[in-house]
């Protein structure tokens, strides 16, 4: 994992958690656009990804919970109000880590979570619940474009775009299946942090509608949908990421003023 220090006194500190496939790279103008606007940053590859990955992903997803975590408490270590972004899988990592009552955080910010997939694997008959009979080992090609996830076509990016692997077994898709239901089903605890939740209107991957019923589950007290009706599942790579930015930025300085911060 890395650390982006803030510039200047650090006010807060975010935790991001990437989405399945990628890397933490391809969230460089995010992790600088936080440090310049005085917030540490803490980051790194999920298990099986980045640099160190494989090109067919296989990962038990307590590597994935652990992993977390372990980003969490180094955030937590900074003894400042702690934000955690997930994006997409991270997304629903981010919710599940806010169930921990040993992982305090001030805020989740979530970007087109996971909790239910609109496009799946053209080789995969049926929905993902299906796969029980299918043998463990078998890969799926996830076939993600780049153009499904972002319209802003970034020549900057094009190098990273080899790290970029949407190849998983059906036991991968299969844990991914209950641990999503598992998530996206479970009932806010008392004294849940707020949440703010972007969704993209042009999001071909993700359900805008199943993060929706998420967010406003019965007893969650404090949270904010946006939903970025041009956008594509990369909000935050996205033309109006900027936008974005400054709206994120908005609800973490509320967040904030609510606990007693002069910002």
């Amino acid at each position: 994992m890395w650390k982006w220090e803030a510039e200047g006194k650090a006010t807060a500190a975010v935790v991001l958690l990437h989405s399945a496939y990628e890397h933490h790279g391809r969230h460089a103008w995010l992790i600088e656009r936080f440090r310049t606007a005085g917030m540490h940053v803490i980051a790194g590859d999920l298990p099986g990804h980045g640099k160190r990955g494989t090109e067919v992903h296989d990962e038990g997803f307590h590597e994935y919970r652990r992993f977390a975590k372990e980003l969490i408490r180094t955030g937590m270590a900074e003894n400042l109000p702690l934000f955690v972004l997930g994006h997409g899988l991270g997304g629903v990592l981010a919710a599940d880590m806010a169930r921990n009552d040993n992982l305090a955080c001030a805020g989740l910010i979530l970007t087109s979570p996971w909790f239910r997939l609109k496009h799946l694997p053209p080789r995969m008959k049926g929905p993902l619940s299906g796969l029980g009979k299918i043998a463990g080992g078998i890969k799926f090609n996830h076939q993600i474009s780049e153009g499904m996830l972002t319209q802003n076509q970034d020549p900057v990016m094009a190098d990273s775009e080899n790290l970029y692997h949407p190849v998983a077994t059906a036991a991968w898709f299969r844990e991914l299946n209950t641990y999503i239901k598992e998530i996206s089903e479970s009932v806010p605890k008392p004294g849940a942090p707020p949440v703010l939740l972007h969704a993209a209107g042009r999001d071909e991957l993700a359900d805008p509608d199943a993060m929706h019923d998420w967010l406003t589950m019965k007893g969650r007290d404090e949270f904010q949908y946006k939903s970025w009706k041009n956008a594509r599942h990369d909000i935050f790579r996205e033309p109006e990421q900027e936008e974005v930015f400054l709206y994120t930025e908005s609800f973490i300085r509320s967040v904030l003023r609510s606990l007693g911060y002069v910002v």
